[in-house]
C-alpha cells in the first residue's frame, strides 16, 4: 500500500517538476523588432515617463545614418533645448536628442501632462502653419496624428511624426541633408517601443 502512494505521489509531482526545470523550449521568444509604424494606432499604450535610456543604440545609429556624436536629454521644467543651445523657455516635456555626422539629428519627446483629443487636434492644425513646413493629418502613429516636413537652413530637411496615444502626445523626428524620410518610420517605431 505504501509503495502505491509513493508511485502516485511521484506521478503527480513529475509534471510540476518538469515545469520548474528551467526549460524555455515552450516559451515564445520576444521579438527584437519594434511594432511596425502602420500598427501604431491610438490603442497602443505609451507611458508618460522618462524613456531616453531605453532607446536602443542601434535605432539611434540607423536614424542618424551614422554613429551619434552628441546626446542631450531634458525633463519637465528644464530649459528648452534648441539647435543653438538653450532657448530660455522652460519645457513641459520629457525628451532626448542625438546628433550625428553632416547635421543629422534624431529627436523624440512626449508632453509631461495628459492631452485630450481637442488639444491634440489643435496641435495637428498648428503644425501646418510653421514657417518652412508642410503638414498633413496622418492615419498612423496615434490618433489624431500628423506628418510634418520642414526645410531648414543649409538645405537640411526635418521630418516629424506626432500623435496622441491614449492621453499622451508623442513626437519623433529625424533631420539631415537627404533621405531622412526613409528613416523616420523605423525611428518612430523604436521610440514607441522605448515608451511602453
Amino acid at each position: 500500500m505504501r509503495s502505491r502512494w509513493v508511485l502516485v505521489a511521484a506521478l503527480l509531482l513529475a509534471p510540476a517538476l518538469a515545469a520548474c526545470s528551467g526549460s524555455k523550449a515552450a516559451a515564445p521568444r520576444p521579438s527584437a523588432e519594434p511594432t511596425p509604424i502602420g500598427k501604431l494606432g491610438s490603442a497602443v499604450s505609451v507611458t508618460r515617463a522618462e524613456f531616453c535610456d531605453r532607446v536602443s543604440g542601434a535605432s539611434v545609429t540607423r536614424a542618424l545614418g551614422g554613429k551619434a556624436q552628441a546626446h542631450d536629454t531634458w525633463g519637465n521644467g528644464d530649459p528648452a533645448p534648441s539647435e543653438g543651445g538653450s532657448s530660455g523657455d522652460v519645457t513641459h516635456e520629457l525628451g532626448c536628442a542625438w546628433t550625428g555626422p553632416a547635421g543629422t539629428a534624431a529627436r523624440a519627446w512626449l508632453f509631461a501632462r495628459p492631452v485630450d483629443a481637442a488639444f491634440a487636434q489643435s496641435l495637428v492644425r498648428q503644425a501646418g502653419h510653421q514657417a518652412g513646413c508642410t503638414a498633413q493629418p496622418a492615419t498612423v502613429f496615434g490618433s489624431p496624428s500628423l506628418l510634418q516636413t520642414c526645410t531648414q537652413a543649409g538645405g537640411l530637411q526635418r521630418v516629424r511624426r506626432a500623435g496622441l496615444f491614449g492621453d499622451t502626445w508623442l513626437t519623433c523626428e529625424v533631420a539631415g541633408p537627404a533621405d531622412v524620410r526613409t528613416r523616420l518610420d523605423a525611428w518612430c517605431a523604436a521610440v514607441v517601443a522605448a515608451t511602453r
